[in-house]
């Protein structure tokens, strides 16, 4: 990273300026995600770099899902802004920290994802800054970033940071990322060290109940307006909404703190069933035990979609 580039991500860094894959933090207007993409084998390099620089012709096609018109608001943060040249970098890096040949199954690089919610209100340079700053000291240092570039012609705006894992002169990306426990290590830090200083707030674990069920129902509205709705996977789409509506809610701007969450009308055979508010002890002559009131089915409770994932190609 030159001198230029390192001053500008310090300086943002620790911004105090107001500012969830994980999903990470959420307030009024969504959320803030962070991906986390393991990188390996040959030509993986290029094939991020050419995506980030958006210099693969079949995803601008009118079936993609990048807007092409809207592409030259796309921003290079840091490196070099050819995708050729990217790959040039990272390989250099490597060579220079005198490893001259990677296993085959080493994760010669990361990428981490990071992205805002439709319609936020942030200063992307400055947002985006601190999160390429905070990835650089968080995975051995700021020189081992090769690359980062804000894109802004997807559905939601979103930076791509491409690093060297190099840490005590060692390819140790695996070791960074580790298993389970230590990607909610990283997750608690991204919210303390980043999104925590832009205004977002740590966002509920799970939805339940007829909370969960009212924000299901918001999300599939929203949905239906949507070309996701006429997807192929629609099917599989509503099915993981069902099962948890939260992360869809939040990237949709849905605040489920205000959903609605008033108790449904009764049904008529509900009513017909009912205790009543007197005193049950004593059963009228000739009649049995009342039936069980018939329920309206909620949303099957399900194993929730994590928000943490790691991949081994890039986005």
């Amino acid at each position: 990273m030159n001198e230029q580039h390192m001053k500008m991500a310090v300086g943002l860094g620790t911004t105090t300026a107001q500012p969830a894959e994980f999903l990470v933090a959420a307030n009024m207007r969504g959320a803030a995600f962070m991906r986390l993409d393991k990188l390996k084998g040959n030509g993986i390099w290029m094939k991020a770099a050419r995506h980030n620089k958006r210099a693969i012709q079949a995803e601008l096609g009118a079936s993609g899902h990048i807007d092409a018109t809207r592409s030259h608001q796309n921003i290079t943060l840091i490196g070099p802004s050819i995708a050729d040249e990217v790959t040039k970098l990272a390989k250099n890096k490597i060579t220079t920290a005198g490893i001259t040949k990677p296993r085959k199954d080493a994760v010669i690089g990361l990428e981490l994802v990071f992205s805002l919610p439709t319609n936020h209100g942030q200063d992307v340079i400055e947002y985006f800054n601190a999160c390429a700053y905070w990835a650089g000291e968080t995975f051995g240092g700021l020189d081992n970033i090769v690359s980062a570039d804000i894109h802004r012609d997807e559905a939601q705006d979103h930076a791509h940071v491409l690093l060297v894992p190099l840490i005590d002169g060692r390819l140790r990306g695996s070791d960074a990322v580790g298993n389970k426990r230590k990607l909610s290590e990283l997750q608690a830090k991204f919210y303390k060290d980043v999104a925590s200083k832009f205004g977002f707030s740590k966002p509920r674990a799970r939805l339940s109940g007829l909370t969960k069920t009212h924000t299901a129902r918001q999300v599939l509205d929203k949905l239906r307006q949507d070309p996701a709705a006429k997807s192929l996977v629609w099917a599989v789409i509503r099915d993981s909404v069902a099962r948890d509506p939260l992360s869809y809610a939040l990237a949709l701007g849905i605040d489920t703190d205000v959903v609605r969450t008033e108790k449904p009308a009764k049904s008529m055979a509900q009513i017909f069933t009912s205790k009543g508010k007197g005193d049950n002890k004593s059963k009228p002559i000739g009649f049995k035990s009342p039936l069980k009131p018939y329920r309206v089915s909620e949303i099957e409770n399900k194993q929730a979609l994590g928000h943490c994932r790691v991949q081994t190609s890039p986005t």
